[in-house]
């Protein structure tokens, strides 16, 4: 092992471990102290489910630097506080269940990560491919390709208990999530119907999604208060949906159907969004329109539709897209939805000239790309 200094303002003393096999790993990380580094390297780990539990602090995170790749079976469960997963790579292997790569507790960070082509024999078979528990965690410039099976690719959970939420999802890169058979086969959701009630206070921002086919919920909110904004989403057979939640914020995200007639625009149930100064151009007629405020359910339960109230949609501009620019009761008359949309603000429409918002590339985003 050897000695180097952090560039933490305390300029404390750490360690790192250069560790070859998966039970050197684990005997590691009982002597690990915060601000020390742990560098995976040597050969790749095959059919190796690891789980990790470590604890840093706030001016001296614990790093775990990966230079291999996982296959096989393999997976990983964190459960710990200010630690960093840095460049962990999961390649052509599979689950039968659970989660590639699990991340619980608080304050944790999953930077440079790729999961790509982690595909079961069946596409009935479900597992998530990143899950995040607990609350205040962060993921960024990770890249997630060629996911063809039932389970979301990103999915937060939120707990009946303690803290949750107040994730930051940003600078990621989604791409080719083959079109499946049904529901669960979401890109990102944040919440169940089951929560969907709490508030999440989750950003996803400055993401790029392209060729996400999975279903009709490209993006699945299903909780409250959460922020969407300046992602771009291109060919993608799905829409961004505010599907169960209140008082979440769709801002400038540019949104390109780009000859997909199965893309999607906007798609919102529940109170007190704001839909503002979205870029929505060529888009199919998978929602009936590029905004689809839904028809709603009276005395609705958690699953059910919530009647869609005191939504502003303000400044969008809406170019060359199939079916109506804003559908008012999408789904009407379908499983009880018999309550049209009230008290919604439209104003600012624009209905041409080019994107005033930057159109991310794939070297903008995902593990390649310049970090913050």
């Amino acid at each position: 092992m050897s000695f180097f200094f952090l560039a933490w303002p305390s300029l404390l003393l750490a360690e790192e471990f250069r560790v070859e096999t998966p039970t050197a790993l684990q005997s590691t990380v009982k002597a690990t102290q915060p601000g020390d580094l742990i560098s995976l390297v040597g050969s790749d780990w095959h059919d190796v489910r690891l789980k990790l539990k470590l604890q840093g602090s706030p001016k001296q995170p614990i790093i775990v630097r990966s230079q291999i790749t996982f296959t096989g079976s393999s997976s990983l469960d964190l459960n710990g506080e200010h630690v960093v997963l840095d460049g962990f790579t999961f390649r052509d292997g599979s689950l039968k269940t659970g989660h590639v790569l699990r991340v619980r507790g608080a304050h944790n960070r999953v930077t440079r990560c790729t999961i790509e082509n982690y595909n079961p024999d069946n596409i009935d078979t479900r597992y998530q491919w990143l899950s995040l528990n607990g609350h205040d965690h962060r993921v960024d410039h990770c890249k997630f390709a060629g996911q063809n099976h039932s389970g979301t690719t990103l999915v937060v959970w939120l707990d009946e208990d303690g803290e949750v939420g107040r994730h930051r999802i940003e600078r990621n890169y989604f791409l080719n999530r083959q079109r499946g058979n049904g529901n669960g086969f979401e890109t990102i959701r944040i919440g169940t119907s089951e929560t969907s009630m709490k508030s999440a206070r989750c950003i996803v921002a400055e993401n790029l999604f392209e060729n996400c086919d999975g279903e009709i919920e490209l993006i699945s909110n299903k909780s409250c208060d959460n922020v969407y904004e300046r992602n771009t989403i291109i060919g993608c057979a799905g829409a961004l949906t505010l599907r169960h939640g209140d008082n979440c914020i769709v801002r400038e995200n540019l949104i390109l159907g780009d000859g997909d007639r199965h893309s999607g625009g906007i798609r919102i149930v529940g109170e007190g969004h704001q839909i503002i100064g979205n870029h929505i151009e060529g888009v199919g007629n998978r929602i009936g329109g590029a905004i689809a405020l839904s028809a709603g359910v009276p005395d609705p339960k958690l699953s059910q539709h919530a009647r869609v109230r005191h939504v502003l949609i303000d400044g969008n501009t809406l170019i060359d897209n199939a079916g109506e620019e804003i559908v008012y009761g999408h789904g009407l008359g379908s499983r009880s939805r018999s309550l049209l949309p009230e008290d919604i603000i439209v104003k600012n429409t624009r209905r041409s000239g080019p994107p005033r918002l930057k159109r991310l590339k794939p070297e903008d985003v995902g593990p390649g790309a310049r970090k913050d």
